[in-house]
């Protein structure tokens, strides 16, 4: 018979026994079938129930024929696959399984596995991708040119791959992801060499290559086999090379080596003769789809007709009799002696051991698996482990000494320690943060620093020698010194205050004054000669005097109380009075004339006796009083009358030699007097007063009316209650009242005195801690600070100047020199590189965002200045004002390429001229300071940023986000290159248009206490790694941290002088109809929607930012138009606009 290969089943039927063997080649009964004819079994025998149809029965489970399944063997299993598998595929089952990239029935038509991404096509089976995009499913964002030297693309971008830092977009596409995903944040860790063949740079000189290619730079090409060589087959040039005893395409079938002969079969890498029934034994055939066989019968030795082997003699048919050492039913087995133990068989003198055991005769107990790593396995089975390892068969290795304080044990035996914990078993305690400045990491997890520094983690420089007199040593290793102290140590006693006029401080702290000045800092000046007669000498040299004396020493007696009236005092302190009046200091009017029919002079007043009246009594007058419209003539009443003539008669005035001449009236009286002062002025006819009405002038009116609803009663507006007041209900009323002499506004609003606020000024103000140096609460938390003093409680002395921060082209060319210089000088200093860096790290921690953009980076700018002043304390940091180059910004003189400018565009490359061109200068994160400024678009003109300043108060949220989203991000990404980047800050010009943008927050700061103290709700919480600063620290420019204070000034050219004058006196709305611009926008820029992702500016914020560019600022002209002046001025074509008519439209006010 031929010989067996690839068996996958061996059974034997009981009753009329054919055993038959079945290839997985074969469609049917394979290499051939022996009958035995009917034998009897000699042992219970276990069926089916139901019973096999198209199989047998074994062990009570159904063994299926080849082509049947299910649990009677019914259901029919197409096992041929028509036409054939193509491309490699394996027909199981009737159906054509495809390897990867084939797909159809036959596997005749090449796909694309997975499905190719981000609008790829799937062509012969391979992923044809857009532009931009490759990978075998294009998932992957590529740049072009490729990628050199290890860098990866990240965002059309080549990039060194990093180490964990934070996260950062990458730009990787997958189906069912977001084509820009957040992954982590590396700083840069570049090869020598590009990774071949699609590897990546994970380390210096260390690349992570694509399946199929190794080497230190992924150059070899690995063939690969599919599926996986099993049973330790090795894969080469893409085929399985199994190891002896399997075969097959991947080495998954077990052989027998020779092959089987005289009808033997292969079971489990063995020719087994067939056998009778017996006893059961493990057969452990198990192949896929197939059910697991267990137990299946056992058979002793029924061989076909040939020769007894070994001397043995045959005894009957197929029977022999065996030599002592043999057996077997030709005596071709040796046998074992001492015998198998434990279900041993003996095979050729040898046992073969059942699973379990082991040793010459099976007598030894075996573990399974096999005890692993130098384990060895007892007598009951079981692995006794070497140190270090454990488990069932000693699989895991342990840790020892065991992992301390919470850490845990890894696969490979080594500790993963909890975080703060380090060392072989994590018995050392880490230092968290790092220590700084060569601090060394004790075993307590705390840092023992060097000289010369301090803190927690050794970041606070310290002072040598230490600072006194409670003096604070600075990080920067100098001291601060408490108020009336000074030196590099705080080792001199001050005087505060500073002595005045000219005084000198003593060693003791106080001032000894020059002559004419006295008091504690000589504040008071001296009268000379002394006051006199008590009087007390004021701070400015003069004498104030005691009541009853004067003079320029108090020398003089005075009248007191003074003289009145015009009188003069006398050198005795008398008053000599003028005519008219009398009395002790002339305080006594006089009558002049006296008074006359026995009337008396009172207060310089003539009181007439009974019947008379008159300045000075000259006139009778009637009593009782007239009534009726009757008028008293000589003392009588009588009507009055029509003039008709002049009559003599009457007396005149007392001295008057004529008598007056009084008008005669006929009689026109009244029935009854005209009341309240009215005049009869026909029968029954009154005039009346103002304020009064009716025919007797007896009803009282409102003069001017009542308003707002009120009613008039007796001359009397009655307001509604509660809601207006005023003596015409004019004034509309708060309620409840205002308090703390707050006052109500015709709106019914109170208008609060300082400091008190609330809707009716209720709320007194709270200070904690209390204001110091007699400073005033005058909001919560808020002290105004008297002169000299400075600080959110009033704790600082004010600085005698400020940093005075300059616009970069009106520095002198030496000065500008100095700043690079001092610049580039500090950039080499780790201070200034772990700065920048934290801008990076910090990039997407919310420094970008509203609460935190404009005091984040006043405070940032602030810290570059400190440092730059430790290098050289001549050098303050300038900015750049864009919108004075607006219309030409690339044409600025900054970018010219002499050593005190900042050179030059690089073409989306490398800066070439310049101080920060390339060789002469390198960012800290690696490679060059890059360029590509966007030639086809400008910077935001004045009037746009003259729009922004113009936002009122009330709406700061709209404020700081166009200065956010149309200034600072547009102009980042305008110049490009490194400034759009997360490496923005390790550019040069990073600081120059920071410093601008915080100049512009200074201006809107100027227009108002409102606006400068405008910011949003978390003024009180830390910063994001600001040293633990918040944004009401960076509020003031006058008291910046440690008491530093900040001014911008203006720049001094004669264009933005006249820029200046005419936008604080035209309106905007007044521009943008009058004024000509070039047009700008916003949308469609290149360089803003860049700036609008790399600083994550949200869709929410984009569509509030799209209604508030929309405003017109300017009337738009086509570029290069002359304005209306004429033709157009240098001005004009730098700032983009008609300055001509601006200017006259100013003037015109």
């Amino acid at each position: 018979m031929s010989s067996v290969s690839n068996v996958t089943l061996a059974a034997c039927v009981f009753m009329t026994v054919t055993c038959l063997v079945y290839s997985s080649n074969a469609q049917g009964p394979g290499i051939g079938s022996i009958d035995l004819g009917p034998i009897e079994p000699d042992f219970p025998i276990r069926t089916c129930s139901p019973r096999c149809e198209n199989g047998f029965c074994v062990g009570g489970r159904c063994l299926c024929q080849p082509g049947f399944t299910g649990r009677t063997c019914s259901n029919t299993i197409i096992t041929v696959c028509y036409g054939g598998c193509a491309n490699g595929g394996t027909c199981r089952y009737g159906s054509c399984s495809c390897r990867p990239g084939y797909s159809g029935s036959s596997c005749q038509i090449p796909s694309c596995s997975p499905s190719c991404a981000n609008g790829g096509t799937c062509v012969s089976g391979k992923c044809r991708c857009r532009s931009g995009y490759s990978g075998s499913y294009c998932q992957t964002r590529v740049c072009t040119p490729s990628c050199r030297n290890g860098q990866i693309c990240i965002l059309g971008q080549c990039r060194c791959p990093r180490f964990l830092d934070g996260p950062e977009p990458l730009g990787i596409s997958e189906p069912g992801v977001p084509e820009i995903d957040l992954v982590p944040f590396y700083p840069a860790v570049c090869c020598s060499r590009s990774c071949l063949n699609g590897g990546t740079c994970i380390g210096y000189n260390r690349c992570r290559c694509r399946s199929g290619y190794s080497g230190q730079y992924c150059q070899t090409k690995v063939p690969s086999c599919l599926p996986s060589c099993a049973n330790g087959g090795t894969c080469v040039s893409g085929q399985c090379r199994c190891r002896s005893g399997y075969s097959g395409g991947y080495c998954q079938t077990r052989v027998c080596t020779p092959a089987c002969q005289n009808g033997q079969i292969c079971i489990l890498g063995q020719c087994l003769c067939p056998r009778f029934p017996d006893g059961p034994v493990p057969l452990g055939i198990s192949e896929p789809g197939v059910p697991e066989i267990d137990l299946v019968p056992f058979y002793p030795a029924v061989c076909c007709s040939r020769s007894c082997l070994n001397g043995g003699t045959c005894i009957g048919y197929n029977r022999c009799r065996c030599r002592s050492g043999y057996s077997g039913q030709y005596c071709q087995t040796k046998v074992c002696a001492p015998a198998c133990r434990n279900g041993g068989t003996c095979s050729n003198g040898k046992c073969n051991c059942r699973t379990g055991y082991t040793g010459s005769y099976c007598q030894t107990r075996t573990c399974s698996p096999a005890c692993r790593n130098g384990g060895l396995c007892t007598s009951y089975g079981t692995c006794n482990c070497r140190s270090g390892y454990t488990g069932s068969y000693c699989q895991t290795r342990t840790c020892s000494p065991a992992c301390r304080y919470g850490g845990t044990c890894t696969s490979y035996g080594t500790c993963n320690c909890r975080s703060g914990y380090t060392g072989t078993y994590c018995q050392t305690r880490t230092c968290s943060p790092a220590c700084r400045n060569g601090g060394t990491c004790t075993s307590y997890g705390t840092c023992n620093c060097r000289s010369g520094f301090s803190g927690s983690y050794c970041q606070t420089r310290t002072c040598s020698p230490a600072c006194r007199n409670g003096g604070t040593c600075t990080s920067y290793g100098t001291c601060n010194c408490r108020s009336g102290y000074t030196g590099s140590y705080c080792q001199t006693r001050t005087c505060s205050p500073a002595c005045r006029y000219g005084g000198t401080c003593t060693s003791y702290g106080t001032c000894n004054c020059r002559s004419g000045y006295t008091g504690t800092y000589c504040q008071t000046r001296t009268c000379s000669p002394a006051c006199r007669n008590g009087g007390r000498c004021t701070s400015y040299g003069t004498c104030i005097c005691r009541s009853g004396y004067t003079g320029t020493y108090c020398q003089t007696r005075t009248c007191s109380p003074a003289c009145r009236n015009g009188g003069t005092c006398t050198a005795y302190g008398t008053c000599n009075c003028k005519s008219g009046y009398t009395g002790t200091y002339c305080q006594i009017r006089s009558c002049s004339p006296s008074c006359a029919n026995g009337g008396k002079c009172v207060s310089g007043k003539c009181r007439c006796t009974y019947g008379y009246g008159g300045s000075y009594c000259q006139t009778k007058v009637c009593r009782p009083s007239c009534q009726y419209g009757q008028v008293c003539i000589s003392g009588r009443c009588q009507c009055p009358r029509f003039l008709d003539r002049q009559v003599r008669g009457l007396p005149g005035r007392p001295g008057s030699q004529e008598p007056e001449r009084l008008p005669i009236y006929r009689p026109v009286c009244c029935s009854k007097s005209c009341l309240n002062g009215g005049t009869c002025i026909g029968y029954n006819r009154c005039k009346c007063r103002s304020g009064y009405s009716g025919q007797y002038c007896q009803t009282k009116v409102c003069s001017p009316a009542c308003r707002n609803g009120g009613t008039c009663r007796n001359g009397k507006c009655v307001c509604k209650k509660g809601y207006y007041t005023g003596s015409y209900c004019q004034t509309r009323l708060c309620s409840p009242a205002c308090r703390n002499g707050g006052t109500c506004t015709p709106y019914g609003t109170c208008n609060c005195r300082s400091p008190y606020t609330g809707s009716y000024c209720q709320l007194s103000p709270t200070c904690y801690p209390r204001c110091e140096n007699g400073g005033t609460c005058i909001r919560n938390n808020r002290c105004s600070c008297p002169s000299g003093f400075t600080g959110s409680r009033c704790q600082n002395a004010v600085q005698t100047a400020c940093r005075v921060r300059m616009e970069i082209h009106d520095m002198t060319q030496a000065q500008r020199q100095l700043y690079i210089d001092t610049y580039k000088t500090a950039y080499g200093q780790p201070a200034l590189r772990t700065l920048l860096r934290s801008h990076a790290i910090n990039f997407a921690a919310g420094i970008h965002t509203r609460n935190q953009f404009l005091p984040w980076h006043r405070w940032f700018i602030l810290e570059l200045e400190n440092i730059l002043l430790a290098v050289n304390s001549n050098v303050i940091l300038p900015y750049w004002d864009w919108t004075l180059h607006s219309a030409a910004p690339w044409s600025a003189p900054l970018w010219g390429s002499a050593s005190h400018w900042y050179g030059g565009d690089g073409s989306g490359s490398c800066v070439t001229t310049g101080p920060f061109r390339s060789g002469q200068f390198s960012l800290v994160s690696g490679g060059c300071l890059r360029r590509d400024f966007d030639l086809t678009e400008t910077t935001p003109s004045a009037l746009v940023v003259n729009d922004i300043l113009s936002t009122p108060v009330s709406s700061f949220n709209d404020f700081e986000l166009r200065v956010r989203g149309e200034l600072h991000d547009t102009v980042h990404c305008r110049i490009h290159g490194t400034m759009c980047t997360l490496d923005a800050a390790e550019s040069p010009d990073f600081f120059l248009h920071h410093v601008f943008i915080d100049k512009l927050w200074a201006d809107y700061q100027a227009r108002s206490t409102a606006h400068h103290d405008a910011h949003f709700s978390s003024l009180g919480s830390a910063m994001t790694a600001a040293g633990g600063h918040s944004a009401q620290d960076m509020i003031d420019l006058n008291n910046q941290p440690g008491g530093v204070c900040v001014r911008y000034e203006q720049p001094s050219s004669s264009t933005a002088r006249q820029l200046r004058r005419a936008l604080s006196r035209v309106a905007p709305s007044v521009i943008a109809k009058r004024v000509s611009c070039q047009p700008q926008s916003l949308d469609v820029s290149r360089a803003v929607q860049q700036g609008q992702e790399l600083f994550r500016v949200s869709a929410s914020e984009r569509s509030r930012l799209s209604s508030l560019v929309s405003k017109q600022v300017c009337r738009s002209a086509m570029p290069g138009q002359a304005g209306p002046s004429g033709a157009r001025t240098t001005a004009t074509a730098n700032l983009g606009f008609d300055l001509n008519t601006l200017v006259s439209l100013a003037n015109a006010k």
